[in-house]
């Protein structure tokens, strides 16, 4: 009976710390960083939900900005954007950097149970990269 319920148990927990919602772009950015780590498998394994976690958490906490840069895009391209869609952008860009650190910091100490600080650096210098340096990546 152990020997089924286990691996059950551990199933479940990993297909729930991946969210369903992930997406390509998230999936390519998580292999990306996992690749150039170069972790071994056991601390690949381990690190895998975690960062596939912060990258989402990461992804929400831009949401607002990247939705109004979006919205505005037009406006600012156009040398059009008004002082009160300015002062909006600027605000969720503000929130949006307050949110992010918050995130950086609770991920932090959840990366050290895992990794070394050194390979941490490495994770949030990683998934800061590009998209283009990780389309390149292939």
């Amino acid at each position: 009976m152990k020997k089924i319920i286990f691996p059950l148990c551990a199933s479940i927990y990993m297909l729930s710390a991946t969210p369903a919602f992930a997406g390509p772009k998230m999936d390519k950015r998580h292999a990306y960083v996992l690749k150039n780590l170069e972790l071994d498998k056991k601390t690949e394994a381990a690190i895998s939900p975690v960062l596939m976690q912060y990258l989402q958490d990461k992804k929400e906490a831009n949401k607002k900005y990247d939705d109004l840069k979006d919205k505005y895009k037009s406006a600012e391209k156009a040398g059009t954007l008004t002082n009160a869609q300015a002062t909006e952008l600027l605000n969720a860009k503000f929130e949006r950097d307050a949110k992010e650190l918050a995130v950086k910091k609770r991920y932090y100490t959840e990366f050290l149970k895992i990794l070394k600080p050194k390979t941490v650096w490495y994770v949030f210098d990683l998934s800061n990269d590009k998209k283009e340096k990780i389309d390149g990546q292939d």
